[in-house]
Parts: structure tokens; C-alpha cells; sequence
């Protein structure tokens, strides 16, 4: 009989953690709260009226009244105001220029196989694949934290400039509902409805009492990544390595 069991929202509570209060990126004081969406594409979304957004689940539609305040936007302090601005800078600005990118050229994506990163960045584009892997990765720490998990010591090696994660999975997706649901949404260039994020799974070990995998996605407009964890993985192939990001379909992905 395995010794790992799969569990979901409420079900991983008796393993969840308090609140350290320390920055999981370098331990000082966690004083500073990540965004769960950026900042610059909900003053995009919101094209300058606040009102116009709102946060939506399964069973919940919630007007966002503050885009940069609010809740709902932004996990729990748990960085630094140092590592959350100055130190992940470089990862902000990659992936602001993967958004502009999809915002330009999204339409054309739905029919393609993969992402060409140096349509995206030029020739610097190894480096700023990597930057949008981290910025992902620091997106993954900040919300595996927030749910009160501990974040993986390998993340923190990924954002002080290791070259990967081996332990996590992470792949480009096309979702065709969601393609169906934005190709019309809009007749305008500026399309993409919104970002979004899904629903965390994992996997807890009885006798280890601790998370040995957990996954989830998060998308910009219909174009995803699904990220995977598994405690003690050495051989992920994710997709910062390749020029030609593979853009799986979502349909054909497991679900965690």
C-alpha cells in the first residue's frame, strides 16, 4: 500500500504550518506581499476603472476594490520588500515582456505547437527564459507559503541563479476553452480577459507528515503553465530550457 495519500483544499489543513514571519526567499523579515496577478497587467485589465475587475472561482464572484490593496490580489506578507522589488526585478520585467507578448501575437498562438522565446526576447533569450521561470517560481513559492506549506530550499537555489529546478516540472499550455472564451470576448487588440490560477493538488506522506508533491497552473488568457513538485525529483524537463517552448494542449495533460 503506497504511504502518500492525494488531497485537496481543506483536506491538506492537518499538515499546514504557522507563519514564520521570515522571508522564505532569505529569512529576514517578511514585510512586503506579493502580487498573485501583476500589477501592471490588472491597470491594463482594469483600463483605469477599478471596478471593472473581479475575482472569480467556483462558487464565489467577488468585485476587486483595490488592485494594488486588495486581498484578493496578493498573498500574505511573507518576502521581503529587498527580494519582492530589487532583488526579483529582472524576473518582473521577463515576464512583463512574456505578457506583451501574448497580448500582441496571443491570437496566433492557438494554432501553434510551441513558444519561440526569442520571438519574445531576441538574442538575450536564454537568460530571460530563465527570468520568467523564476518570476514563476517566486509566483509557486509565494502561494505554497501562503496556503502554509514550506517552500522547497531548491526554489531559493533556483532564484539565487541555479540553472534549474530539478525537482519541478513546469510546461506551456494551450487551454481550448478558454481560447473559445477569449477569441470573442473582445474585437479590440487588447483581448486577454484576465490571469488566473488552479487548484492546488498534493500529495502528503503519513510517515514523512509532510507535503511530497503538490501542482497547479496558472494562466494569461488561454496560454498556461501547469507546474508540477515531487519531493527528491532530479530529472524535470522544463520548458526554460528550450528556445522552442512546447505548448502542450491542456486537454491532453494529466490534472495534477
Amino acid at each position: 500500500m503506497s504511504d502518500n495519500d492525494f488531497l485537496q483544499g481543506g483536506e491538506l489543513d492537518a499538515y499546514k504550518m504557522a507563519p514564520t514571519g521570515l522571508c522564505w526567499w532569505c529569512g529576514a523579515v517578511a514585510d512586503s506581499q506579493e502580487h498573485k496577478f501583476k500589477l501592471k497587467n490588472l491597470k491594463r485589465l482594469s483600463q483605469g476603472s477599478e471596478g471593472n475587475l473581479v475575482w472569480v472561482g467556483d462558487d464565489f464572484h467577488r468585485e476587486i476594490r483595490s488592485i494594488k490593496k486588495s486581498h484578493h490580489v496578493r498573498f500574505r506578507a511573507n518576502l521581503c520588500a529587498s527580494c519582492n522589488n530589487a532583488r526579483s526585478q529582472p524576473f518582473d520585467f521577463a515576464y512583463d515582456g512574456f505578457v506583451d507578448y501574448l497580448w500582441s501575437h496571443g491570437r496566433r498562438l492557438h494554432r501553434s505547437r510551441y513558444v519561440d522565446m526569442k520571438r519574445i526576447y531576441g538574442d538575450d533569450w536564454p537568460a530571460q527564459a530563465l527570468n520568467l521561470a523564476r518570476y514563476f517560481v517566486k509566483q509557486i513559492g509565494c502561494r505554497v507559503e501562503h496556503d502554509g506549506h514550506p517552500v522547497p530550499p531548491e526554489f531559493v537555489d533556483f532564484l539565487e541563479g541555479a540553472s534549474r529546478v530539478p525537482s519541478l516540472h513546469m510546461v506551456m499550455y494551450k487551454d481550448s476553452t478558454l481560447w473559445e472564451l477569449h477569441k470573442g470576448s473582445r474585437k479590440s487588440e487588447n483581448w486577454i480577459i484576465g490571469e488566473g490560477f488552479g487548484p492546488m493538488t498534493g500529495a502528503v506522506s503519513r510517515s514523512k507528515g509532510r507535503l511530497v508533491m503538490f501542482s497547479s497552473s496558472m494562466t494569461v488568457g488561454y496560454i498556461g503553465v501547469m507546474y508540477r513538485w515531487e519531493w527528491n525529483l532530479s530529472d524535470a524537463d522544463p520548458f526554460y530550457v528550450y528556445r522552442k517552448a512546447r505548448l502542450h494542449r491542456r486537454d491532453k495533460l494529466p490534472d495534477f
